[in-house]
């Protein structure tokens, strides 16, 4: 009896011992197709454009960030941030853009394992 309660507390031992401390090993990056508006698309001053995005990973997206930026000084104009905690996520935000000013817009997804990916267009405002 002795014998297999040592063998028990070994077992629970070595498998409290992981190298991964519970992390996964996952190395596979979220996919974001990135459906509108397209890079180079031209807008009119003062148009309400649509960000709209299918974003997927194997396991769990984490955090989705979405970062518009003026091209000319680089100032992020909007931070957009969801957490969706699912495996698929529809990105569909809005945005609504100024004259004289062209912007890049730029999707970050991040998984539960830390893995990124992003896609980035820009767009321009006449």
């Amino acid at each position: 009896m002795i014998k297999y309660f040592l063998l028990l507390l070994s077992t629970i031992s070595l498998l409290s011992c992981s190298k991964n401390n519970g992390k996964t090993d996952d190395k596979v990056l979220p996919v974001i197709t990135l459906s509108s508006p397209t890079n180079g698309q031209t807008f009119t001053a003062g148009t309400t454009i649509n960000i709209v995005a299918a974003i997927s990973d194997n396991n769990k997206l984490a955090e989705i960030h979405v970062h518009i930026s003026n091209n000319a000084t680089g100032q992020l104009v909007a931070d957009i941030h969801r957490y969706p905690n699912a495996s698929v996520y529809t990105l569909n935000e809005t945005f609504q853009v100024q004259a004289g000013i062209n912007y890049t817009i730029r999707v970050l997804a991040i998984d539960t394992s830390g893995n990124h990916e992003t896609q980035t267009v820009t767009i321009l405002v006449n």
